[in-house]
């Protein structure tokens, strides 16, 4: 019967003995192929330039009776698979082809044109299982191609065959080698196998006295000493288990991952907190390099760091890493780490090697950073909150200004001849008072404060109506691409809000296209998580729908995006713009409950990412104002308390065929209203005013003339009216200044509502 080890070795050597022979087969085929294919492609390039020669003479003579006969010949070589002759564009002259390499060649006509080398050189090359040669034909000019094809399955079938010869023999000698080497290896086994089964049983009786057949000096020697130093071994034993338990429970009781090493930094030891930050079983990390299993930072810095563990070993000192370094797990897993080394040194004071202590902060660096972006945050509302602060302390009295100049300048460009030089003036007057009233709406719509008021819009249609005012303001170089998405949700916004944010990011991104370019809007529905509420801290999860604007400009930076959205800063060139533009998109966006993402590399432009709120109503149409709006005959009763409004607002009212009764403080007001006599069809008042705001006046004038209507009108921002005036969203509201066809606009719109 064959032991184990006898069978080890003699199926060992018989594999060795069979790996050679076959490599030695797969050797010799290959070689003889290969000498086969050379010989083969030697033959090949030689007869395709004799018969190219030939062919010239035929071509020439134009016997081509001749060159197909004389083509036949050639093409009765045994691997000879196919003959073509073609002219120069590839139209074949003479076409022989051969289905097998034992059957005849035949003419073919079947084949009309063929592709031909773009070059006139000699090509030769290997197409699957056929080597192909074109030769050219030349006579003084270039004539055309000689195309040849050989087979090389008698190169394969030759190669076969030697793998075949090789594996016979082979078989042969495996047999005899198998026989001789049972022969030579049994007896000296026999020796081994009965101190095998002595050391078993000593090892399976953990250090007990184990009885041995005596008779033999030698082996009753070897016994006595096994028998001695068995009782030495298992004393010896249970002492280093003792200790061992002792140091497993202290490794697996600390909260760190340690990780122990030889003087030849292999890993001797992990703890559990290791194999858990490391990703790797005690047992398979065992004897590794450390910095196979040990992936500290990232890979500019993973030399570096594995330089100063090393040192703990050539310096033989203490070492704590500094800072935090991210460790990459056998899993992927990403945790932050903090480490630290020192040498370990024997009881000899010989250096054993090197431990190393782990400790996961990935939860506290995740805390820190949580903590530095919510301060950033809070750094970034503040500075936003005291510019709102500052722009809703002045939009009162600067805009109550804005509208008394806009009003007399739109009164006098109506008193003056359009050819003279003062209208000119006026218009520039009336222009610069529209600019600063934009840059004051623009600051209220940043730090969140205009008055809106928002409708249930479709999207993609009130987008689809602006694409004519965007393309006029970003010109005809840049091409403007609108992709609206499938059966995209409503949304909640005031339009002329919408207006404001389509208007600025064309505009910006017109801006940041030198030359050509274009510009990419699209919308589609998204629904937002938990996850997405990661990078977006005030982001409510829910159904969301997002409008994509991106362009083909020049890009940001990480400086420029850090900043891109505070107020007055800008990377446009003096003159150019006010900073106000991306600000006025991001207040609008945050007063809608909606989030704004940016992404931009330098010179891969930017992609701007609004996401507003889905809301399931119907859509509202929104109308239009009419350019000229019509006046009436109606009668308005005008309170303001600020002169200057209350004067230009009864001039224009009046030009427009109004009845005007103006009261300067709603005591004045509540007393004209008390005149039976006189007919008032509309309330048009300020809102905040000394004694008693709008709302309340129009609620005490109501209870005596109930069929009046209200319109109301402030300067002021947003939340002061919430606070002090009492505004609920659907009252008719006017926002100061105003322009003349704005008034009259929303003068008939209320009173023609019913």
């Amino acid at each position: 019967m064959i032991k184990r080890l006898e069978t080890k070795i003699i199926v060992s050597l018989a594999l060795i003995l069979a790996v050679m022979i076959a490599v030695y087969g797969w050797w010799t085929g290959s070689r003889q192929q290969s000498v086969y294919i050379q010989a083969l492609t030697d033959n090949i390039r030689v007869l395709s330039h004799s018969h190219a020669d030939d062919a010239a003479t035929f071509i020439v003579t134009e016997e081509y009776a001749g060159l197909e006969s004389h083509m036949m010949n050639a093409a009765s070589m045994p691997d000879v698979l196919s003959v073509q002759v073609t002219e120069p564009d590839g139209h074949i002259l003479c076409n022989i082809k051969r289905p097998s390499r034992g059957a005849p060649p035949k003419l073919s006509y079947d084949t009309k044109v063929i592709a031909v080398p773009s070059k006139t050189e000699p090509v030769l090359r290997r197409e699957g299982d056929q080597l192909v040669s074109w030769a050219p034909i030349f006579a003084g000019t270039h004539l055309g191609w000689v195309r040849m094809a050989l087979t090389l399955k008698t190169a394969t079938q030759l190669q076969e065959a030697t793998w075949n010869s090789s594996l016979q023999i082979g078989a042969l000698w495996i047999m005899v080698g198998t026989l001789l080497m049972i022969m030579v290896v049994k007896r000296p086994l026999k020796a081994v196998r009965e101190l095998s089964q002595f050391a078993q049983e000593l090892q399976d009786r953990k250090g007990a006295q184990v009885s041995v057949r005596r008779g033999v000096y030698e082996i009753d020697l070897l016994a006595d000493a096994l028998n001695h130093s068995s009782t030495e071994l298992r004393e010896a034993e249970q002492r280093l288990l003792a200790e061992q338990e002792r140091l497993t429970v202290t490794l697996q009781s600390i909260g760190d991952g340690v990780i122990a090493t030889d003087t030849g930094n292999r890993i001797m030891l992990l703890n559990q907190i290791a194999e858990q930050l490391t990703g790797w079983r005690e047992e398979d990390a065992k004897g590794m390099e450390l910095g196979q299993v040990l992936k500290l930072g990232s890979d500019a810095e993973y030399v570096e760091v594995m330089a100063q563990l090393n040192s703990v070993l050539t310096a033989r000192r203490t070492l704590e890493l500094s800072g935090q370094h991210h460790l990459l797990s056998r899993n992927g897993a990403l945790r932050t780490v903090t480490a630290n080394g020192a040498p370990i040194i024997d009881s000899s004071g010989q250096l054993a090697g090197m431990v190393l202590v782990i400790r996961d902060i990935t939860e506290k660096a995740e805390i820190e950073a949580e903590k530095r972006g919510l301060a950033q945050q809070l750094a970034q509302s503040q500075k936003m909150e005291a510019v709102g602060q500052l722009a809703g302390g002045v939009a009162h009295d600067f805009n109550n200004m804005l509208g008394v100049i806009i009003g007399h300048a739109e009164l006098a460009l109506l008193r003056t001849d359009t050819s003279a030089e003062m209208h000119d003036r006026l218009n520039e007057i009336l222009d610069a008072a529209n600019r600063s009233a934009d840059i004051t709406r623009q600051l209220l719509a940043f730090s969140r404060q205009q008055h809106a008021e928002p409708k249930v819009l479709d999207l993609n249609e009130t987008i689809a109506r602006m694409l004519k005012m965007l393309h006029r303001l970003i010109g005809e170089d840049i091409d403007l691409s609108w992709s609206p998405g499938f059966n995209v949700s409503k949304i909640r916004i005031d339009p002329s809000q919408l207006d404001q944010v389509m208007a600025n990011l064309c505009v910006n991104a017109r801006d940041a296209i030198a030359g050509v370019g274009k510009i990419e809007i699209d919308t589609q529905n998204v629904t937002l998580d938990m996850h997405d509420q990661a990078r977006m801290a005030d982001l409510t999860p829910g159904d969301y729908v997002m409008l994509v604007v991106s362009d083909s400009g020049r890009g940001m930076t990480r400086e420029v995006m850090d900043r891109i959205f505070e107020p007055f800063y800008t990377t446009k060139e003096f003159g150019r713009g006010t900073g106000l533009g991306l600000a006025t998109v991001f207040g609008i966006v945050k007063q809608n409950s909606g989030n704004i993402e940016v992404a931009s590399e330098p010179g891969h432009g930017a992609t701007f990412r609004i996401y507003l709120p889905a809301v399931h109503e119907d859509a509202k149409e929104s109308t239009r104002e009419r350019e000229r709006p019509a006046g009436g005959t109606e009668s308005i009763l005008l309170v303001e308390d600020e002169p200057a409004i209350m004067e230009i607002g009864t001039t224009i009212l009046s030009q427009l065929g109004y009845t005007v009764y103006a009261a300067g403080s709603p005591e004045k007001a509540i007393a004209i209203a008390a005149d039976r006599s006189k007919d008032i069809d509309l309330l048009l008042t300020d809102i905040i005013m000394p004694g008693m705001n709008g709302r309340d006046l129009s609620e005490r004038l109501s209870q005596t003339r109930p069929e009046l209507k209200c319109l109301f009108m402030s300067g002021y921002t947003a939340d002061v009216i919430a606070e002090r005036g009492k505004v609920d969203e659907d009252m008719c509201f006017l926002q100061k200044p105003f322009t003349m066809q704005t008034l009259a606009a929303k003068v008939r719109e209320v009173l023609d509502e019913t």
